[in-house]
């Protein structure tokens, strides 16, 4: 079945976030539960803001030889105020990446990468705000697929492009990824390259993020 096999991919991500003791899951567990009878901690891990996202992602070979480049910078250093799960404001700031454009190994169409990285200055509401929009989806009927308690993602189209969107939170860090394959593609034909791109992207974009001078674990609120 197609989407099992869509599935099984996007563990890989989950199963390595988990490995590097960084899984992102708040304990509550996210609806659908991706990764059934797996049972990972909270992570803590916190991340910083950096003024150049795109050369997280650029010249890196993030599937079968395929590179990025030529995205569009954007640093948001004023604050922004998002409700937490108590109703009380919670302070976050924003790198992204805008349309990153990549080819295949052997050339071609272009594909597009985008990311956005959301950085609060405590743990805990990243991975609310992962919830929400993971329930806001499902009540929408965009059918999102649940990788454990730390991340989701779902299948997109936009102007006969067909893309993948990958929403992560770990620690202070509330992620989202989105991957559009070339006009006219497919679905079936490029749906486990979306994927791979997607956690590849936010493999390097949470590592790259993160505070080098912080503790590899602080008390969670």
């Amino acid at each position: 079945m197609r989407r099992a096999g869509q599935a099984a991919v996007g563990l890989v991500l989950l199963l390595s976030l988990a490995a590097a003791g960084c899984s992102g899951a708040d304990g509550g567990g996210g609806a659908g539960g991706g990764d059934k009878g797996r049972s990972t901690a909270p992570s803590t891990r916190m991340h910083v803001l950096t003024r150049t996202p795109c050369a997280l992602l650029e010249e890196k070979p993030l599937v079968d030889g395929m590179t990025f480049r030529a995205g569009t910078d954007s640093l948001r250093t004023e604050p922004r105020e998002d409700s937490s799960q108590d109703g009380t404001p919670e302070t976050y700031r924003q790198v992204s990446c805008h349309e990153t454009n990549g080819r295949a190994a052997q050339g071609g169409d272009l594909w597009l990468l985008s990311t956005s990285a959301d950085l609060y200055e405590r743990v805990g509401p990243a991975c609310h705000r992962k919830r929400v929009k993971e329930d806001l989806d499902r009540a929408q009927h965009r059918d999102p697929v649940a990788l454990g308690g730390s991340a989701y993602w779902r299948s997109i189209e936009e102007n006969g492009r067909p893309g993948r969107e990958l929403v992560l939170c770990d620690g202070n860090l509330l992620l989202e990824v989105t991957a559009f394959a070339p006009y006219g593609s497919e679905r079936d034909s490029v749906d486990r390259t979306l994927g791979k791109v997607v956690e590849a992207a936010a493999r390097l974009m949470e590592e790259g993020l993160r505070d080098p001078s912080a503790p590899s674990s602080t008390p969670a609120p």
